[in-house]
């Protein structure tokens, strides 16, 4: 399993879309990780790099450089579980990320 696609906060996870609200983590196969805040209007995009270091999702955003790691593991049944901070968070991949309203990019 890999960390490859688009991801959304799993909605039987009370805890984490109360946290996260919803948002979209996009990864692709070169390194690079949209992350959507869906918003009611518009939406709002962070551009970051990313790389795996074992169980460790190492995150980067270039235009303000600051190195996030989060723990990750997936179940057998492949939820992805973010400890952002500690806290655990589920997601669930899907195979067509929500269509997006307008946007405002932020890199």
């Amino acid at each position: 399993m890999d960390l490859v696609g688009a991801w959304v906060v799993d909605e039987t996870d009370a805890q984490a879309l109360e946290r996260w609200g919803n948002v979209v983590l996009e990864f692709d196969h070169s390194g690079g990780l949209i992350y959507t805040i869906r918003g009611d209007d518009k939406d709002e995009i962070i551009i970051l790099r990313y790389q795996v270091e074992g169980s460790t999702l190492i995150t980067d955003q270039p235009s303000a450089p600051h190195v996030e790691r989060t723990q990750f593991s997936f179940t057998s049944d492949g939820v992805l579980t973010l400890a952002f901070g500690g806290v655990p968070s589920r997601f669930v991949r899907t195979s067509k990320p929500p269509t997006r309203l307008k946007s405002s990019a932020i890199h």
